[in-house]
């Protein structure tokens, strides 16, 4: 059974005319007569009563309309659709982010391409950034914004952002009333909240003690594994903190955290786009990109070359 066979069929039955028909298809009368033909013999039934003025379906025809007004219902409807999506008048964007990507970086971006496209539903999954790479490179997520270096060699990234880590205590604090930088000696007896183990910033921190410190087992170290929970425990006076900078921006202006100024604490940590290798990108993800590259965020040139 022939779709354009199906399709001169359907249009007949429609206007009730074979050369209206035909001049709807952009066809020949004749063209349109012989592909009905040809249905009529495959299917082995008349589907249109000729004998009369006007075309009519038969019993055995009706059936056959009934089928195939589902069948371009459903050919209209995905064209409408891509219609809605080629202007992104709906869809959905889908994203992984870090949390510190996901908390201070993308929503400024999010609210910008939220504000072009509207229809356009949002999805942002929150998660380390080890397990972002690995979503991407699983094809989870086309795109990923994170901090560790991609593990796979089919995986791409691009550098976006450096940012200082900085330690902090809470307002009341004996540390946040030093004057002068402190040791890691010093800081070794107070309570080091950090990341669960294995993030960039818990790595970072252990590292640093491990080079100032004369003993790092005497750093009653305490993990949690959210930031938002560490900033919240410091703030109520538990011990110290570290977190890149702009994680703390609000706490640090309201007073409710203070800086802690260590020596030899120059740590910072990079955050990057990661994405695979040549992999397709769809309408959405390729609009949200444009809108980065627009707005200033560096893309590389792979990934440029695709919103050409």
């Amino acid at each position: 059974m022939n779709i354009d066979h199906l399709k001169s069929f359907h249009r007949v039955a429609l206007t009730g005319n074979f050369s209206q028909a035909a001049r709807d298809l952009f066809l020949t009368q004749p063209a349109v007569s012989m592909q009905v033909q040809s249905l009529e013999h495959s299917l082995g039934a008349a589907l249109f009563d000729r004998s009369r003025r006007k075309v009519c379906l038969t019993s055995e025809g009706k059936v056959l309309f009934e089928y195939t007004q589902k069948i371009f219902g459903i050919v209209e409807q995905i064209q409408d659709e891509f219609l809605r999506l080629s202007a992104l008048d709906s869809g959905r964007l889908v994203l992984g982010a870090s949390a510190i990507m996901s908390a201070y970086y993308l929503p400024t971006y999010l609210v910008a391409f939220h504000q072009r496209y509207p229809r356009v539903s949002i999805d942002l999954a929150v998660h380390n950034s080890h397990v972002i790479a690995e979503k991407v490179y699983k094809n989870e997520f086309e795109i990923g914004f994170c901090g560790s270096s991609p593990a796979h060699p089919s995986l791409r990234s691009q550098f976006l952002h450096r940012e200082p880590l900085i330690v902090v205590a809470g307002n009341k604090s004996e540390l946040s009333k030093h004057k002068s930088a402190i040791t890691a000696n010093e800081l070794a007896g107070y309570p080091f909240i950090l990341r669960e183990k294995g993030t960039r910033v818990t790595n970072k921190v252990r590292d640093w003690f491990k080079a100032n410190a004369k003993n790092t087992e005497q750093v009653p170290f305490m993990t949690v594994d959210n930031m938002e929970v560490a900033k919240q425990l410091v703030i109520n006076g538990m011990g110290v903190t570290a977190l890149p900078r702009y994680a703390a921006t609000l706490e640090l202006s309201s007073g409710l955290l203070r800086q802690v100024q260590l020596e030899n604490f120059d740590l910072h940590v990079d955050y990057s786009l990661v994405y695979l290798e040549g992999q397709r990108l769809s309408r959405t993800t390729e609009r949200f990109l444009a809108l980065l590259f627009e707005l200033g965020v560096p893309l590389p040139d792979d990934i440029l070359s695709r919103l050409k």
